[in-house]
């Protein structure tokens, strides 16, 4: 589930979101979350949990961004999000709402609205740079649904839900075009330099991920008359997370062609660009002879049968799982016609392939194992943060391309695993802790912030080649 994106998961969608392919970023996904530890090994403590993060600060995560909002487009998200929260008292009491777990989820989707809304508003200043806008519109997404979902149920709990549901499915059938016009319209347009099809590449790439998760939203849709007042709100809200992403994306669209019309060399059709990448990149994938995991014969042909120990085994085992979902992925994404999104899954892949040769490197000379030392995770860590510094000077988050967002996703990963080590860190200081696994994560997402370059490197060459 890739990046910045942060779309507000129902309960009965949260599945469907899983299968979707890696559509969205749950937190913790990154994680290699195996036995490490045995019985024999040293235990560790929550002071030595605090003590890794205490020397060397994780990095901040940027999300490069393809285009330039105005402020007011966030705005008129903002007086929505209002209008929605209008209708929902800042206190629900037992005369509002008498089933009280029904109250208290209605308040919590109040309370998530307005928390996005006041970050967001917060947030915005006449300083404010152009890219912060671009996170922030996408984020208004997000409280729309929540208030939409509050908003719904409390009206549902008095209303004539058989014609209420029927509202809803008249939406329903309104806004499903509406999505599947927007992505008929992707017509991969930029400028015709290296900065102009890297960033056109990124533009693409969000575009298409955004609204194909809106898409897959609609296409899972459903309610009933008999349903909780809950299940009508969640329903409601996910109409309302579709129409907020076509009316940002309508504003993006514009600012984008704008933008592209205004340059230089005028705007291009790169589709045939990005086809010819994909391909080569496929090519590519072909050529290394990556195995599929189809048993443990896998092993052996990565190099890795003697490989005994049953821990160090699985985490070889996850490790080129990633490999093969960005394989897939690529392919999955040329089959759906979405050009962009394949060449997001390419530089995937090229960083994930070299960083499985680095563990598997490793874990053969024996330099992967489960710590005895607090020291030997802290090395690792920072071994991941000196790599975290040096792909940030390569990839500055105010260039736009599949590069940093990339560079972006692979420090949420670290940031993931730091967090494991700070809920250790939160508790008493000689409370035993578990800590083994994360030098096995941190070994990962070091391997793979060292291969971004060359990564990068490759797919540029194919694109700018194309």
């Amino acid at each position: 589930m890739t990046a910045d994106r942060q779309p507000r998961l129902r309960r009965r969608g949260f599945l469907a979101a899983l299968a979707a392919g890696g559509s969205v970023a749950i937190a913790g996904c990154g994680s290699t979350d195996l036995p490490w530890e045995d019985d024999a090994a040293p235990s560790f403590t929550a002071a030595d949990a605090e003590t890794l993060l205490a020397d060397l600060t994780g990095p901040t995560i940027e999300w490069p961004a393809p285009v330039q909002p105005t402020r007011g487009a966030l705005e008129d998200e903002l007086e929505r999000i209002d209008s929605l929260l209008e209708s929902v008292p800042s206190s629900l009491t037992a005369d509002d709402v008498p089933n009280g777990v029904v109250r208290e989820e209605i308040a919590d989707d109040r309370d998530e609205a307005r928390e996005i809304r006041d970050r967001v508003s917060a947030e915005s200043d006449d300083s404010d740079p152009a890219a912060n806008r671009y996170r922030r519109l996408r984020e208004t997404r997000g409280a729309r649904d929540a208030a939409r979902a509050a908003a719904t149920a409390l009206t549902a709990i008095d209303a004539d839900r058989a014609q209420l549901v029927g509202e809803l499915e008249d939406e329903h059938e309104a806004v499903r075009p509406t999505i599947r016009d927007r992505r008929a319209a992707t017509d991969y347009r930029g400028v015709d330099t290296d900065s102009g099809r890297l960033r056109a590449a990124l533009y693409w790439h969000r575009r298409e991920d955004d609204l194909g998760w809106a898409e897959h939203v609609l296409e899972q849709w459903t309610v009933d008359p008999a349903a909780s007042v809950v299940d009508i709100g969640d329903a409601a809200g996910e109409l309302e997370f579709a129409t907020a992403t076509a009316r940002v994306w309508d504003h993006f669209d514009g600012r984008y062609a704008a933008d592209i019309d205004d340059a230089a060399t005028g705007p291009i059709d790169l589709e045939s660009a990005f086809d010819t990448a994909l391909e080569r990149s496929i090519d590519r994938a072909d050529e290394t002879g990556f195995p599929s995991q189809d048993g443990e014969e896998w092993y052996e042909a990565v190099g890795l049968d003697d490989l005994e120990d049953q821990r160090r085994r699985l985490f070889a085992w996850d490790i080129g799982r990633r490999v093969e979902d960005a394989r897939e992925g690529m392919t999955d994404a040329r089959d759906d016609g979405d050009l962009a999104t394949g060449l997001a899954r390419a530089l995937e892949f090229e960083q994930t392939y070299r960083a499985f040769e680095t563990v598997r490197d490793r874990l053969q000379d024996g330099a992967i194992a489960t710590p005895e030392t607090i020291d030997e995770i802290r090395t690792e860590r920072t071994a991941a943060l000196e790599a975290a510094t040096a792909a940030r000077e390569e990839f500055p988050p105010d260039v736009p391309s599949p590069g940093a967002f990339r560079l972006a996703e692979t420090l949420r990963s670290l940031s993931w695993v730091d967090d494991n080590v700070r809920r250790a860190a939160d508790n008493d200081p000689d409370v035993v802790v578990s800590l083994g696994e994360e030098v096995g994560n941190y070994a990962r997402v070091r391997a793979q912030l060292e291969a971004l370059p060359a990564a990068v490197t490759a797919l540029r060459e194919r694109l700018f080649a194309a």
